[in-house]
């Protein structure tokens, strides 16, 4: 009986021991549990607090939003003024619809004129009927107005202007002559070069010098024209030998234009002219005919002394792709005692894709010796025109001078250069000048980002957008993010390393 009472009092302890060991382990596990929450539920606070954040933005985003519809809806002309720069300056066109509408409501003139321009550089013709209404009513509006007005019709080619365009010129008087001239330059029709022909010989202001303006403003805007029935009458003001070189030079060019290849033998006869400007006009207006003695002028031209003359060589074989030219070019490029030829070689080789130009060009712009501007222009004309020729060797001294302090002023000018090209593949790059201390280089890399949004690049800018110690770049990438991703001049997509030429030829 006792060795059984034992018995059972050891049992009891141990059954005790037993429950306080599985609370207490109870106890920690839940504990742990307390501190260390799961995965999932890690994952749920992450999303959380990402959530916010997006919340966050979209509220900024609204609140700026808000702000420029506000001073569209109350601000004063001045801000207004203000608000149409930045638009323009950031390509955001959500508030075109509410411009178009100050337009018809507002009573100061320096918005109407904004607005002209404004829509003109965008090639949107909303402003058309107002346009047109204020070239009719001309008497009842500013002058600068109605400059605005021509200017509008003129960029977007309103061809319905054109009586009005017309009744304005037959006022001798008329403080907008020159703007309309150049204006049926850009819409009119061959009855209306014939129309300023007439103007042309009717010309005769006591004043000298303003008629001597007038009539080489009607000889530009006809060469604009060039229509065949002009024929005769551009004959007879380049063989006039009385009459002032720049308008004997502008028929001539004209002339060249009509593409009848009877004038050849009159542009070769010009040629030969000793004044440097009837020689230049002359290139230009032989430049588009494949005849064998029109392509030895354009030849010989290369060799004339005057510089204009080889400058107009170069862009005649550029227009024409002229592949016999090259060595030519390239001589030119390499030799010519005027740095502004050198330069329109340069430019004018990256659009041959000629082996040996291109293996100079590379090599030159390797060199620092070659100067800093014809290594700027080579490398914008070839990432332009021949993209992956150049790119890594201009990602490599961009990189390079970047992280070098004295040779901040060639990073400065090579990054501008960089972000005037439209093509993804200059990512990297970017990310560089975004990443860097030094405001005006974070500037320069919202300008590459400005022209390509880079995908990849999104979360930087952001983080440029968020910090207010960045100041004016702060809002600046926040403009840029807020943007209408269709309308920048992105390249299509991330990476893409494609050249102008292969999205024309759909490669």
């Amino acid at each position: 009986m006792k060795n059984l009472k034992k018995e059972l009092h050891f049992f009891f302890k141990l059954s005790v021991l037993s429950f306080l060991f599985i609370f207490s382990l109870t106890l920690k596990l839940g504990a742990q549990e307390t501190a260390q929450p799961s995965s999932e539920n890690t994952e749920t606070a992450q999303e959380k607090t990402e959530d916010k954040t997006n919340d966050k933005t979209k509220k900024k985003e609204a609140s700026e939003f808000e702000e420029k519809r506000d001073t569209i809806l109350y601000g004063t002309g001045d801000d207004i003024l203000e608000l149409i720069k930045r638009l323009k300056s950031d390509e955001d066109d959500r508030f075109d619809a509410d411009l178009q509408k100050i337009f018809a409501e507002t009573k100061i003139p320096a918005i109407r004129d904004a607005l002209f321009a404004y829509f003109a550089e965008k090639k949107n013709d909303c402003l058309k009927a107002d346009a047109l209404m204020v070239l009719e009513n001309k008497e009842d509006f500013p002058q600068e107005t109605v400059r605005s007005a021509i200017s509008y019709i003129r960029e977007l080619a309103i061809y319905e202007g054109i009586d009005s365009l017309r009744t304005i010129l037959k006022d001798e008087e008329s403080e907008y002559r020159d703007l309309c001239i150049s204006a049926i330059g850009k819409i009119g029709k061959p009855d209306d070069a014939v129309f300023l022909t007439e103007l042309f010989d009717s010309e005769a202001s006591d004043d000298e010098k303003k008629s001597l303006i007038i009539k080489q403003n009607i000889m530009f805007a006809l060469e604009e024209l060039h229509p065949a029935e002009i024929w005769d009458f551009l004959i007879r003001v380049a063989e006039d030998s009385d009459e002032n070189t720049i308008i004997r030079g502008t028929a001539v060019s004209a002339l060249g234009k009509i593409g009848d290849e009877r004038a050849i033998p009159i542009l070769s006869e010009i040629f030969e002219d000793k004044d440097p400007i009837l020689r230049t006009a002359a290139i230009k207006g032989i430049a588009g005919f494949k005849d064998a003695k029109a392509k030895n002028i354009i030849i010989q031209a290369f060799k004339d002394s005057y510089y204009k003359v080889r400058l107009q060589a170069i862009q005649s074989a550029k227009e024409e792709k002229a592949e016999d030219a090259v060595p030519f070019i390239l001589y030119r490029a390499k030799k010519d005692p005027e740095n502004t030829v050198r330069i329109a070689a340069i430019e004018a080789l990256s659009h041959f894709n000629n082996a040996e130009a291109n293996e100079w060009l590379v090599d030159s712009f390797n060199e620092e010796k070659t100067g800093l501007s014809l290594r700027l222009k080579i490398a914008e004309s070839l990432l332009k025109n021949n993209f992956d020729l150049i790119y890594e060797d201009v990602k490599a001294a961009a990189l390079k001078a970047i992280s070098e302090k004295q040779k901040n002023k060639f990073s400065a000018e090579l990054g501008k250069t960089i972000s005037t090209v439209e093509n993804t593949g200059t990512a990297p790059i970017a990310e560089a000048y975004l990443n860097h201390k030094d405001p005006i280089f974070k500037s320069i890399g919202l300008d590459m980002f400005k022209r390509n949004r880079y995908p990849e690049l999104i979360p930087l800018v952001s983080e440029i957008a968020e910090d207010e110690k960045n100041g004016a770049l702060s809002r600046r990438a926040k403009d840029l993010l807020h943007a209408d991703p269709t309308e920048s001049k992105a390249g299509e997509a991330s990476g893409n390393t494609s050249t102008p030429q292969d999205k024309q030829t759909g490669k």
